[in-house]
């Protein structure tokens, strides 16, 4: 798991999550080294946390989980370490010999696509983009567990979990640091298999119950947690720290962590829009070669009314030189999701395309989405001519509809809509 693992070997396999480095991703990367490790010794399995190192901070999450799985962050391959960018990172034939297995994304991001050959697996719960051919499902080294429009399951920690149950005698006691690791995600994930929210599937489920069952929780009783007091141990552990979790208790302190409305308030506009960013190709010729979305877990209301929203809005998208920048809220009232969806862009008539293709178009009539007016949160936070930036904000009826779900729908939109300008 650990910056110590590196060592130059003769067959480096490094392993690295998406560029929004959520802790599915990050937990994921470091769960397969540690399983991969265990089928194939004479391999070095290198997990690289995909952020840069002084991002880790803003991902509670999964400081959170790593920190009752007794696991120091600041030992860990950071993106931006100067051995990952100077050496594991390169393309050099002369070089010993190196791969990278792709986990939680099936396409290398942009500013690293000089490495693709170097791509030698994918695990992933998203839809295929149909990158790096070369990686192919008849070889088992191609697995993305999406079909119909749909994950199959909500994390790609369940796709670890269930290579561990693989690599090991159903005898034998998994590690409590690795089993409460991918736990904690594959909960947060599935958001604790709750029905309303439509995450979880039964593979999830499945990974849930063996890891509560096949992990040797006596090993956490020997970690040292510094981020959680007695009282909150207590509780996730209410048999004592060498029995078996509380399941809906962990979920509730993690998801806790990750919600924090105070954590959300004291964070500036492109802090949020940072913190969960994924950028997305368009295949073909398109006037709208690129999509980024973000996620953020702080309702609509509250994300317009934060100061310079606007300004800090334009900014960013500029920034990241995408040709359609979306934001995709998600809050819980009741215990329901709520989720709402903003689209913003440099040219008004691509955004009002885009507008009236989520408003009016079968393909995305599953979101059911309803366009609502936040004229007066926009004009509050300042002025921004409308044919320089434009921005449009939706209800999302759909509550299960993720950035898994709408991704696809606006790309395949944008795929199309070449034809339409250069009429």
């Amino acid at each position: 798991f650990e910056e110590g693992s590196a060592s130059r070997s003769p067959c480096i396999q490094m392993i690295m999550g998406n560029e929004a480095g959520d802790a599915d991703s990050i937990i994921s990367a470091l769960g397969l080294a540690h399983v991969n490790s265990m089928i194939n010794s004479s391999q070095v399995s290198v997990p690289i946390i995909s952020i840069p190192r002084a991002d880790m901070s803003l991902r509670r999450d999964a400081v959170l989980i790593l920190d009752l799985a007794g696991i120091d962050v600041t030992k860990l391959l950071f993106i931006d370490d100067d051995c990952v960018t100077s050496y594991l990172l390169t393309h050099d034939p002369s070089q010993e010999q190196k791969s990278i297995t792709l986990v939680d994304h099936n396409r290398m991001r942009a500013s690293l696509a000089n490495l693709s050959s170097m791509v030698s697996e994918i695990v992933d719960h998203h839809e295929d983009e149909n990158s790096h051919e070369h990686v192919t499902i008849d070889s088992g080294k191609r697995i993305v567990a999406f079909d119909n429009g749909f994950a199959t399951v909500a994390s790609t920690c369940t796709l670890v979990a269930e290579r561990l149950f693989e690599a090991v005698d159903p005898t034998t006691k998994i590690d409590g640091g690795l089993g409460l690791a991918l736990l904690g995600v594959i909960l947060l994930d599935s958001v604790n298999m709750l029905p309303e929210a439509g995450k979880g599937t039964y593979r999830d489920e499945h990974a849930i119950n063996s890891l509560l069952a096949r992990t040797d929780w006596s090993t956490c009783a020997n970690t040292f947690p510094s981020l959680v007091d007695s009282n909150t141990l207590e509780d996730i552990f209410p048999q004592g720290r060498t029995n078996v979790p509380d399941r809906k208790n962990l979920f509730d302190v993690l998801s806790n962590s990750k919600f924090d409305p105070n954590f959300w308030a004291q964070m500036s506009v492109t802090d949020c829009l940072r913190i969960d960013y994924k950028k997305f190709v368009v295949p073909g010729q398109s006037v709208v070669p690129s999509i980024g979305l973000s996620s953020v877990l702080l309702g609509m209301d509250n994300l317009l009314a934060k100061d310079n929203f606007t300004e800090e809005l334009l900014a960013y998208v500029s920034s990241e030189n995408v040709d359609l920048f979306g934001v995709l809220t998600l809050e819980f009232k009741d215990d329901r999701p709520q989720r709402e969806l903003l689209i913003a862009g440099l040219k008004s008539e691509v955004v009002d395309s885009f507008a009236n293709f989520l408003t009016k178009h079968h393909d995305a009539a599953n979101l059911e989405v309803v366009e609502r007016n936040v004229e007066c949160f926009l004009t509050e936070a300042g002025k921004i001519d409308s044919t320089k930036f434009s921005i449009r904000v939706f209800c999302q009826g759909n509550s299960k509809g993720s950035r898994k779900q709408v991704a696809p729908i606006l790309v395949a939109h944008a795929s199309t809509i070449s034809k339409f300008y250069n009429e």
